[in-house]
């Protein structure tokens, strides 16, 4: 799901280019100094443009955050799709799942503080009703994922709404686990933490991915 785009979106190429500078930049900028610090000026020298270019692409603020959180959630998907192979079962597409989101989370930092920084600040009340939307429309994507799979016969009986929500607090908790963790320890969480939740779907055990790195 997008969040509404009011900030002129279409244009040329490099108009469009420009728009995904000033996105990277915002992303930076707020992940580094928090949503309130975040102004246009602060944006703009990151991104080596004047604070009126960002006028001229983001009529608001509330635009560019929108432009912001659709970035990284789109980047997230795509994570979470776990690459062009075919899905081979539920218990598969739920790895790819938890891997995916985790491993983001260990390659692009910024995005997840962001992100946080963004979720838990004051910030208007059009932008919370889109975010708390956007997040009950995945909460009920991955119920939705969870019956469907029981109903193949490849998860065992749960509910579905009390695994969701065990799920999510564990993605949303991975940022700061991973802080808690040595940096080279990122491969071995986001394996563990698959493991644990495709064997509680299961009710098996697990036979662990083999990487590069194992072989």
């Amino acid at each position: 799901m997008q969040l509404g785009n009011d900030g002129g979106g279409g244009g040329s190429f490099i108009e469009a280019a420009r728009r995904e500078q000033i996105v990277a930049a915002a992303i930076t900028a707020i992940a580094a100094e928090g949503f309130a610090g975040a102004s246009f000026v602060r944006i703009a020298k990151r991104a080596s443009i004047s604070p009126g270019l960002i006028t001229y692409h983001f009529k608001t603020k509330d635009a560019l955050i929108r432009a912001v959180l659709d970035r990284i959630g789109s980047r997230l998907d795509t994570a979470m799709e776990g690459g062009p192979e075919p899905v081979s079962s539920y218990p598969d597409a739920l790895r790819r799942i938890l891997t995916g989101h985790t491993l983001h989370c260990v390659h692009h930092p910024d995005d997840m503080a962001a992100r946080s920084e963004i979720i838990m600040a004051a910030t208007s009340p059009a932008i919370r009703r889109e975010i708390a939307e956007r997040g009950e429309e995945g909460r009920a994507e991955l119920v939705a994922f969870l019956a469907e799979g029981q109903r193949e016969g490849e998860f065992r009986a749960f509910d579905p709404h009390v695994f969701a929500g065990a799920l999510l607090a564990a993605m949303q908790a991975v940022p700061k686990e991973l802080s808690l963790r040595p940096a080279d320890a990122g491969e071995d969480y986001t394996r563990e933490l698959a493991d644990l939740f495709v064997t509680a779907a299961t009710g098996g055990a697990v036979t662990a991915v083999r990487t590069e790195d194992d072989a």
